[in-house]
């Protein structure tokens, strides 16, 4: 299992990118911790995640406008998030000009 599989329910997570690391065939998912679940946290800034990541799914299913729509949702309330607005402009992008068929939503590395 993976290590934010065996402390989700511990955390909050956030997802950050899915990859392909030189020497590896499957991708893993990378995420950064937003809290600890218990924590005194802005009931507000949980319901953005889940849009975040409700985002984030829509883009990696090649659903481009709806994710478009659900990172643009996301930017009016956190304007300076930098993977919102990168995703954001993925979208755009892949809504004009759609990725091939190979195209799985994995950043491949080729260099350590």
């Amino acid at each position: 299992a993976s290590t934010a599989e065996l402390i989700r329910d511990e955390v909050h997570l956030r997802s950050v990118a899915r990859v392909q690391v030189k020497g590896k065939t499957k991708p893993v998912d990378v995420f950064t911790l937003v809290c600890a679940r218990g924590e005194e946290t802005d009931p507000e800034s949980l319901k953005w995640l889940e849009t975040y990541e409700e985002a984030l799914e829509k883009f990696r299913t090649r659903d481009f406008t709806n994710a478009k729509i659900l990172f643009s949702r996301f930017l009016e309330f956190y304007p300076d998030d930098l993977l919102a607005k990168m995703y954001l402009d993925h979208a755009l992008e892949y809504e004009q000009h759609p990725p091939d068929e190979a195209w799985n939503a994995v950043e491949v590395f080729k260099k350590k």
